[in-house]
């Protein structure tokens, strides 16, 4: 397993979000870095999933495989009941 390198960046952002931050890391008993930390992780595989799933859009696409008028109509009355 290779060993990943830590770097430091920094931001800015309003005090009531940072002080939010710090109210959740004490009740977890964890530290503002922790949860950055794993806010960044699940922001990137969200990102990743919406990136595969566009991809295998494209791919299905090339593929000529498209939903019939009626399957689209259904997902556009799911998303507007949403």
């Amino acid at each position: 397993m290779t060993r990943q390198t830590n770097v430091s960046i920094s931001f800015r952002t309003e005090k009531a979000k940072i002080d939010q931050l710090d109210q959740f890391a004490r009740l977890q008993r964890r530290d503002r870095t922790q949860l950055i930390e794993e806010a960044i992780e699940q922001y990137l595989a969200l990102e990743r999933l919406h990136l595969a799933r566009i991809d295998e859009g494209i791919a299905d696409a090339s593929n000529g495989e498209f939903g019939t008028d009626e399957e689209v109509q259904a997902e556009f009355e799911r998303w507007r009941k949403a």
